[in-house]
């Protein structure tokens, strides 16, 4: 067969089309947009909404924790111009933004009633900030490892993410920008997001989020959205000054449940949510250490997370070693 220099890249460099392009994926319209769903469990069932982290990521890599499915009606959704969800204009691609479409998603799903959520990284940062402003809403809230709620976190987040960097992590990026020309293209926004899904796949071992010898599985994201990620934390990156809201304003009205889990190895773990958050969120919040584990529990050690996010919704228990912090309070 004759070597073709386009065709040899075009089965490596596509991404999944969003909703708008693919008539069989799920999705749920919300004042005029497309969310992306898997929803799994029966529908009688208490509501439990997963929010993922990002921004610019999916909820594919959450799916591990599909066990809550046995007492829940489990939502996973695709936010706002990433996932499969459809592209959007950056204007429409901001925090605020996605809090209203959290709040659309509550009350889809949990109509006149109460939800149960469990955010990751970005996600929690959005449940945090979804807690001081519908705190009636939510039932039980799970924040695992959020990356910034305040300032003062944004600017420790930042410099600790630039000195765990090298140049070594920038050549990946090289080979993926020069793929990305073949490409093929509905949207607009496959090419930066093809680069981006790459980089976010690479599966790197060890820190700074996950613990030595550990990593994430292969594909674990379906398609990144490098819109979300550029409007919304790029800048923050580039100027942690630029993150100005505090997302724990008001929080204090939410009386529910709250449980924040954290990690042993993750840059932003056990130790930086002591310091930088803990302080700042509800005095009922139950903080609890996830002990030689990553930033990504949910995925890596789905068993584990389920079984302690089930005891602290009153729904099993651990093992005897792991019970004191989910029973003596915030540690």
């Amino acid at each position: 067969m004759p070597f073709s220099f386009p065709g040899f890249f075009a089965g490596c460099t596509a991404v999944p089309p969003t909703v708008e392009g693919n008539a069989s994926l799920k999705f749920v319209e919300l004042e005029n947009y497309k969310f992306h769903v898997r929803t799994f469990g029966d529908k009688r069932l208490p509501p439990l909404i997963v929010v993922h982290g990002g921004p610019g990521g999916d909820s594919k890599y959450l799916y591990p924790i599909k066990d809550f499915a046995k007492t829940h009606f489990l939502v996973f959704y695709d936010q706002r111009g990433t996932g499969l969800s459809p592209r959007v204009d950056k204007a429409f691609l901001t925090l605020e933004t996605s809090l209203d479409d959290l709040h659309n998603i509550v009350s889809h799903y949990g109509g006149s009633g109460q939800v149960k959520l469990i955010g990751h990284s970005w996600g929690a940062m959005l449940v945090v900030g979804y807690l001081g402003r519908h705190p009636e809403r939510v039932s039980h809230a799970v924040l695992v490892e959020p990356g910034l709620l305040t300032p003062l976190a944004a600017k420790a987040f930042v410099r600790r993410f630039k000195a765990s960097q090298s140049w070594w992590d920038a050549l990946p990026l090289v080979k993926y920008l020069l793929l990305a020309p073949f490409v093929s293209t509905r949207d607009g926004h496959e090419r930066f997001d093809y680069v981006m899904t790459r980089l976010m796949n690479r599966a790197k071992p060890g820190g700074p989020y996950q613990c030595a010898g550990e990593c994430m599985p292969p594909n674990a994201f379906a398609r990144a959205g490098y819109a979300a990620f550029s409007n919304m934390l790029k800048p923050v990156l580039d100027h942690p000054e630029n993150f100005a809201l505090d997302l724990t304003h008001n929080t204090e009205a939410y009386k529910g449940p709250l449980l924040l889990l954290s990690s042993e190895c993750s840059f932003i773990g056990y130790r930086f949510q002591q310091e930088f958050h803990l302080p700042f969120l509800p005095v009922q919040t139950i903080h609890l250490e996830a002990k030689a584990m990553g930033h990504n529990m949910l995925t890596l050690n789905p068993a584990w997370s389920v079984a302690a996010i089930q005891a602290f919704f009153g729904e099993g228990s651990l093992p005897l070693s792991e019970k004191k912090p989910l029973e003596g309070g915030t540690s």
